[in-house]
C-alpha cells in the first residue's frame, strides 16, 4: 500500500514539472551566456544577459572560459560544455552570433543543455535601436523557455527512470532476500531431524537355545542361518521444530522368517522323523527422546517400548515354541561419520520379559526371565532421500524354571535356559 502511494506522489510531481515550467523559477537554473561572435556581438550578448538575469542564476563568462582552459577543452563543442557544466554545476549554455553587418544583420540565439545538446534557437533583428534590442531579449526568453521546458521534461524522465531503477533494485533485493530466506529454510529443513525413515531389508539370523534339565541332562536347539524379511520405521515427528520437541522419537521394527524348518536329531546326531514346520517373527515398538548435539553431529537419548519375539515349532520331543513378550528400556548413541552419507548408531536395551510362551509349563510350572539386546548399525542417505544401512544385532534371554513340568511331548523339569539370537543384514529405503 505504501509503495502505491509513493508511486502516485512521484507521478504527480513529474506531471506537475512537465505542465508547469514556471516551477523551475523557484530554484533558478544556473547557466552561462557565452561570447557572441560577429558584428556588434557584445551588444547582442548584453541583451541576452539582461533578459535572463532575473530568470536564471548566470555564471560569469570569464569563469566558464577559465574552467574550460583548466580542463583543456573548448566551449565550442558538446564535450567541452559537458566538462564545464559538471565542474560549475550548470544546467544550460546560451551561445549566439550576429550574422551579417548593417541593416541586413540578424541575431541568432541558441540554448544548449548541460551535455551540449542544442535544445532551442531563435532569430532576432540586428542589435541596433531600442525596439530591436527589445526583440532580441524576447527571442532570448522564448528560446530559454522552450529549452527550460525540455530540460524540465528530461529531468522528470531521468527522475522517473532513477525511481524505476530504485524500485527495480528494491524488487531485486526483495527477491534475493526471499531466495536467501527460502535457501535458509531449505537448509534448516535439510539439517532437521528425519520426519520419517522407512527401511526394508534382509537379515540373516541364527538362534541357539540351551536347556539345563533337573536330572543333569541338556537339550539344545540350533537354527543355522536363516533369512528374515525386515521392516523398520523411524520418525522424529517434530524434527523441524525449533524447540525441544524436535527430539521426540518413535520406532517400529518388524521381521518375518522365510523358508524356516526344523529337523529333530537324537544324541548321536541321527535325524529323527520328518521336518517340523517352524516359523518366527519379531515385533518392537518404541518411543523416546533423542537429543541432537552440534548440528546433529551426535544424537543421544533413551527409549521405552514393547516387543514380542516368537519362535514357533511344531510338535517334537526336544523344544517347545517360545514367545518372549517384554518391555524394553534402552539407550541410543548416534554419530555422523561423513556428512549424511555415513552415520553409526549403537543401541543397548534391557528387556523386562514377562512371557515365555510354551516353555512354561513344558520345563516347569513357573519361571523368572530377563533379557537384553545390543545393536550396531551403519546408515547413510543421499540428497534425494535414498537411504541405506547395514546392521548387526544380538539378544539373549535367561530363564530360571521352578516347579514340576507339565504335560507335553517335550516335557521335562528344567533348572534354567539360555536363548541367544544373532542377526545381521542390509537395508534400503527412503528418508523424508
Amino acid at each position: 500500500m505504501r509503495r502505491h502511494v509513493l508511486h502516485g506522489l512521484l507521478a504527480a510531481a513529474t506531471l506537475s514539472s512537465l505542465l508547469q515550467p514556471g516551477v523551475a523559477e523557484a530554484q533558478p537554473r544556473a547557466g552561462v551566456v557565452l561570447r557572441f561572435r560577429g558584428w556588434r556581438g557584445a551588444q547582442a550578448r548584453a541583451q541576452v544577459v539582461r533578459a535572463l538575469g532575473d530568470r536564471t542564476n548566470l555564471v560569469s563568462r570569464r569563469d566558464a572560459e577559465a574552467a574550460a582552459d583548466r580542463a583543456g577543452v573548448s566551449l565550442d563543442d558538446a564535450a567541452g560544455m559537458a566538462t564545464v557544466a559538471q565542474e560549475l554545476g550548470l544546467s544550460f549554455f546560451v551561445a549566439g552570433r550576429v550574422r551579417g553587418r548593417g541593416g541586413r544583420a540578424r541575431t541568432l540565439v541558441r540554448v544548449y543543455d548541460a551535455q551540449g545538446n542544442e535544445l532551442a534557437r531563435r532569430e532576432g533583428p540586428r542589435p541596433v535601436g531600442a525596439a530591436r534590442l527589445r526583440r532580441i531579449r524576447q527571442a532570448a526568453l522564448a528560446a530559454f523557455d522552450e529549452a527550460n521546458a525540455k530540460i524540465a521534461r528530461a529531468e522528470a524522465e531521468a527522475a522517473a527512470a532513477r525511481q524505476a531503477e530504485l524500485e527495480r533494485q528494491r524488487q531485486l533485493e526483495a527477491q534475493r532476500e526471499a531466495e536467501r530466506a527460502a535457501a535458509e529454510e531449505v537448509e534448516e529443513t535439510a539439517s532437521g531431524l528425519p520426519r520419517l525413515q522407512a527401511l526394508v531389508g534382509l537379515d540373516l539370523r541364527r538362534r541357539k537355545a540351551v536347556v539345563n534339565l533337573a536330572d543333569g541332562g541338556r537339550r539344545r536347539y540350533k537354527a543355522g542361518l536363516f533369512s528374515e524379511l525386515t521392516l523398520e520405521l523411524r520418525s522424529f515427528p517434530a524434527g523441524n521444530a525449533d524447540s525441544l520437541l524436535r527430539g521426540l522419537y518413535a520406532q517400529l521394527d518388524l521381521a518375518f522368517a522365510m523358508g524356516l524348518s526344523t529337523q529333530e536329531k537324537d544324541m548321536a546326531g541321527n535325524i529323527i522323523g520328518s521336518e517340523i514346520s517352524t516359523s518366527a517373527w519379531r515385533l518392537g515398538v518404541q518411543l523416546g527422546y533423542l537429543y541432537a548435539l552440534e548440528d546433529d553431529s551426535f544424537r543421544v537419548g533413551g527409549l521405552v517400548g514393547f516387543g514380542v519375539d516368537r519362535f514357533s515349532i511344531g510338535p517334537n520331543m526336544t523344544m517347545p515354541s517360545s514367545s518372549y513378550t517384554y518391555l524394553r528400556l534402552g539407550v541410543v548413541a548416534d554419530a555422523r561419520l561423513h556428512e549424511e552419507l555415513l552415520r553409526i548408531r549403537a543401541d543397548l536395551g534391557l528387556r523386562a520379559t514377562f512371557g515365555v510362551g510354551d516353555l512354561v509349563p513344558t520345563f516347569g510350572a513357573d519361571s523368572k526371565q530377563r533379557g537384553f539386546d545390543v545393536g550396531l548399525g551403519l546408515y547413510g542417505r543421499i540428497e534425494i532421500g535414498l537411504t541405506y544401512g547395514f546392521r548387526f544385532g544380538f539378544s539373549r534371554y535367561s530363564i530360571d524354571f521352578s516347579g514340576d513340568a507339565g504335560p507335553g511331548a517335550a516335557a521335562a523339569s528344567a533348572e534354567d535356559m539360555s536363548d541367544r539370537n544373532l542377526s545381521f543384514g542390509l537395508q534400503l529405503g527412503y528418508t523424508y
